[in-house]
Parts: C-alpha cells; structure tokens; sequence
C-alpha cells in the first residue's frame, strides 16, 4: 500500500472527510485531495503531523512494504535480536580461548619427542581455532571507524593474554598464570567491551 492509499484508508477508518483532516493538520482542503491522489507527496514536517494525527508511525507511512503499523517491531525485534546474538558468540569465543589458553598452560608431562609433538598440536589447534572465531566475530560491528578501533584493541587483548601465557608458562608458576588469564579476561569482557568496543550488555542495548 502506498502512502497516498494509506491516508485514504486512515482518514476513513477514523470517519474524517478531507475538510476535517485539512483542518487537524493546518493545511487546505486541495492539499490533502492531491496528497490523496499521489499528485503531491507531504514533506518531512507534513508526514509528522499526518503519523501524529493518525496514531501510526512515519516508517508505516512511507514504506510501501508495511501494510500495518504492527509489521514495524516485528522488523525492529529482528534486528535486535541478531544484535543480541553477535554479541553473546562474541563473547563466548573469549571465554573459550581463555580457557584454552590455561588448559595449554598447565604441564602435560610428556617426555619424549613424539609425546611432545602431540602436546603442542593438543594445546596449539584449539587456541588457534578460537582466536580465528574471535577474529571472525568482529566482521559484526559496520562501523568502519569502530571496525578499526576493535581490532588494534583485540591485538593488544591477545597480546597481554601471550605475555601472561608465557609468564606461566616457562617459570612453572601455573597457578599464577591461571589467575592472571582470568583476570585480563574478566576486564576485557566487563570494561573494555563495553566501554570502547560498542559490545554493550543486552540491558543496555536500546530498542
């Protein structure tokens, strides 16, 4: 339905005639006729009072596709709810490589060359595959400006969480290193994310 359509439709669904509606919206009576008659389309202030006058929205009024005002947050939930989404694998893929990362950091006690070599790959591949999901996770955010600002601050992020990795790792102080990897996650997901990453908590995050 089409906007003119739509003004015909809403102003006889409220039993007003052209004179009554031209009248709520301070315009004449010819100018609501050629909005009617698609000879003439309201302008921005115009389509503001119309969507006042009528209980409706101005996305209902211009998109011909929504043929209902009840079509609009069924669109905008969606959106939401993807939003909700990216986030939450976001930040599952952190807690995964930290967890990774400090299964890694603890002794396997292998001791010849074969039984070394499967150590590194066990503890190596699973890293790998969550920084890959990590990286991948930030395709999510269309901000360019922003798109940049989270990779030079997830760079940093993997690179504090390689120091502390091998801290632990080479003095034997594994507990420590545990400690700290937990740390540096709990203040990258809690601080950082949300405060300049644009990875607000769903609380936060506005209809």
């Amino acid at each position: 339905m089409i906007l003119s359509e739509k003004i015909v439709t809403l102003r006889k669904r409220q039993g007003m005639s052209q004179e009554n509606l031209a009248e709520k919206l301070n315009v004449s009576r010819q100018t609501i006729s050629r909005w009617e008659n698609g000879t003439v389309v309201p302008d921005a202030h115009n389509i503001l009072e119309i969507s006042k006058a009528f209980g409706v929205t101005s996305d209902y009024l211009l998109n011909d596709d929504f043929e209902t005002d009840d079509d609009i947050p069924q669109i905008k939930e969606v959106k939401k709810d993807n939003r909700i989404l990216h986030l939450n694998l976001t930040r599952i893929a952190i807690m995964v490589q930290v967890a990774f990362l400090n299964v890694a950091l603890q002794p396997f006690g292998a001791t010849n060359g074969t039984d070394k070599s499967i150590e590194i790959i066990i503890k190596v591949v699973p890293i790998l595959l969550a920084s890959i999901w990590m990286a991948h996770n930030l395709k999510y955010e269309k901000d360019v400006k922003q798109y940049k600002r989270n990779v030079m601050i997830e760079l940093a992020y993997c690179g504090v969480l390689a120091v502390i990795f091998l801290f632990g790792y080479y003095s034997e102080m594994h507990s420590a290193g545990t400690v700290l990897l937990i740390v540096a996650a709990l203040f990258y997901l809690l601080f950082i994310n949300p405060k300049y990453m644009n990875r607000p908590f769903v609380k936060n995050i506005k209809k």
